[in-house]
């Protein structure tokens, strides 16, 4: 039997191959086929249209609505059983059923290049904006290495940041909840203003790339491989692959976002691309198709290699997360929402056209930070609230304010 895995990985033969090795004591005459796909995330969705798409993927987080799970996938299990055993079970779940099992799990910050942080003059990670900014300017001032590499040409890099308007600033595991609910959440002295402030001033201040239209991830982990990037804001996911491509590992340093209440940090955590079976596999392929997905998720390491978040509940944390945690970082995980309000997040983010959790909306902040457009910052703002205000009244009608159940 042949199985066929859609993945947004590539250049892991090696590991493919280990795993193959694996299962094989397993189902001795199974073989899987990894289908690497460049720029996943719009031409999954492209073989999505198709029925006929393999036997497995990858389901990126927070790129589709928990109401589109069951219409691609087929069902792995139910959430009261798998979180007895799993991070994450709930993340890719309807009505207590499970579509998806998190590859692994990303806390989100600031991945630094602390050897460039120290020639610039720079002595300790920064834990505030001003300590943040000023750390920056030392190095352009101090340096011929880019302070930031805001990544704006890889798109999705750019959703980095606002992962850190949740927990990251907030400590609250329901912040995400009560957006929903929630007058005018991108106003100032608001999280998301914070955030979203930070990027645009970090590239107005010019302390990033010189084409920012042009950079893309590669050429960001290498540079800051190189010493030639101070900083960028990321998942931890990125942290092993740069300490691959660095001469001294230990230089780069994942840290929280320089953000801190009352001295006390935090760092947003979340389910990162999951795996899941196509919904009209045959029965015995479906068998099959779920032992390698828990041979995955339980067997292959894949988690601990790349410094994520275990999946498996009390396996070790790998360094790049123990870091964080011996730094006395918490880890802050958004709650799943109340069953009466699951898929409401969506329906207002995709009725405000807002998308939050993907990036075309933090583009146009870089745009406008750039000069090639005439916005200013606070009206990016002005229009965000207006858009997820008459999104609420279109949904949840004009008392939504008083519904709040967070």
């Amino acid at each position: 039997m042949q199985l066929t895995f859609l993945t947004h990985k590539q250049g892991l033969e090696e590991e493919f191959a280990r795993y193959q090795v694996e299962f094989n004591k397993i189902y001795p005459n199974v073989q899987v086929i990894y289908e690497p796909i460049g720029d996943y995330k719009k031409n999954i969705e492209i073989r999505w249209t198709s029925n006929n798409w393999g036997d497995m993927c990858m389901i990126p987080h927070m790129f589709i609505s928990e109401t589109q799970l069951p219409e691609l996938f087929a069902p792995l299990g139910k959430v009261e059983d798998f979180d007895k055993k799993y991070e994450f079970a709930s993340a890719f779940s309807l009505d207590g059923d499970v579509y998806g099992i998190s590859s692994t799990g990303t806390a989100y910050g600031v991945l630094y290049n602390t050897k460039v942080l120290q020639q610039a003059g720079v002595q300790e990670i920064p834990k505030s904006p001003e300590a943040f900014f000023e750390a920056l300017r030392k190095v352009k001032a101090n340096t011929n290495a880019i302070p930031l590499y805001c990544n704006y040409g890889a798109g999705s890099r750019l959703a980095d940041w606002e992962w850190n308007a949740r927990g990251s600033l907030t400590g609250d595991e329901n912040y995400k909840n009560k957006l929903v609910y929630m007058e005018n959440p991108f106003s100032a002295g608001k999280p998301y203003y914070i955030v979203m402030k930070m990027l645009y001033d970090v590239v107005a201040q010019d302390l990033v790339e010189d084409d920012p239209a042009t950079s893309n991830w590669d050429t960001c982990k290498n540079l800051l491989a190189q010493g030639k990037v101070a900083a960028t804001v990321i998942g931890s996911w990125a942290t092993v692959d740069t300490q691959k491509a660095a001469d001294n590992p230990s230089d780069i340093v994942f840290a929280a976002f320089p953000w801190n209440n009352n001295g006390k940090q935090y760092a947003t955590i979340a389910a990162d691309y999951a795996y899941a079976i196509n919904k009209n596999i045959s029965a015995d392929r479906y068998q099959v198709a779920r032992d390698y997905i828990l041979f995955l998720t339980e067997k292959s390491g894949y988690s601990y290699t790349y410094g994520g978040i275990p999946i498996v509940k009390g396996e070790a944390y790998p360094q790049t997360l123990k870091a964080l945690q011996d730094a006395g970082v918490t880890l802050v995980l958004d709650n799943p929402p109340h069953p009466q309000d699951i898929g409401l997040f969506d329906e207002l983010n995709a009725e405000s056209e807002l998308y939050l959790g993907k990036y075309p909306e933090k583009a146009r902040i870089v745009e406008a930070a750039m000069g090639q457009t005439k916005e200013s910052f606070d009206s990016i703002m002005n229009d965000w609230n207006k858009r997820w205000t008459a999104a609420q009244v279109s949904i949840i009608g004009k008392d939504y304010a008083a519904k709040n159940r967070y």
